[in-house]
């Protein structure tokens, strides 16, 4: 059983050191900027505004 907690605390460990690096990398803006493709989508870079669809007064 010692040689199994001891495995659960070496991957814990690793996975926090994975997830500061992950973190780390996600404020480098130009990482950010090829990370998040959610931003593209949501049109936050292009500050476009597009005209909204009227269904509901016809």
């Amino acid at each position: 059983m010692k040689r199994f907690e001891k495995l659960l605390i070496q991957l814990a460990i690793v996975h926090f050191i994975l997830l500061l690096i992950a973190q780390v990398c996600l404020e480098i803006p130009s990482f950010k900027m090829y990370t998040n493709q959610n931003i593209q989508y949501e049109g936050v870079v292009k500050g476009e505004k597009k005209p909204a669809l009227e269904t509901i007064d016809r």
